[in-house]
């Protein structure tokens, strides 16, 4: 699916998230959870998860709810909520979380991907879309985010 170019910078993001997915169930396939994968994990959703969230609660979902897609919206609210929680309860030591924020992390993406994103495109007006992306640009067209 080609994906309107302001939100293409959001759904670059859900590759990297994917990636984290794939090495924390690699990492925890092949030992138990150490520090250095708390330490991964919240170093990533610093850079990149909390950026993307707090673009989609400011921006988008309230759009969406004004647009009559309030409960895309509070999905959405949720499982970010969900996954600040399953972060949090890694980092104090418990590694069922590592797991379960992984599994929940994909599902989000997947959501995203195939539900809210298509509503956003088909919902939201051209000056919400804008501000998304004046917030976080698209990738290149290279995708060596140099080029950005």
């Amino acid at each position: 699916m080609d994906r309107d170019l302001r939100l293409r910078g959001l759904s670059s993001d859900h590759h990297h998230a994917i990636v984290l997915v794939r090495t924390i169930r690699r990492q925890l396939a092949s030992a138990p959870a150490g520090p250095e994968l708390r330490i991964l994990l919240r170093r990533e959703f610093d850079l990149e998860l909390a950026p993307h969230f707090a673009i989609e609660e400011e921006i988008l979902l309230p759009a969406l709810a004004k647009a009559g897609e309030s409960e895309l919206a509070e999905r959405t609210r949720a499982e970010h909520a969900t996954l600040r929680e399953h972060v949090r309860a890694a980092e104090r030591g418990d590694s069922v979380h590592l797991l379960r924020f992984a599994d929940a992390l994909e599902t989000h993406v997947r959501f995203e991907e195939r539900t809210m994103f298509p509503a956003c495109e088909a919902k939201l007006d051209a000056a919400t879309l804008e501000a998304v992306m004046s917030r976080r640009p698209p990738p290149s067209r290279s995708g060596n985010s140099a080029d950005q």
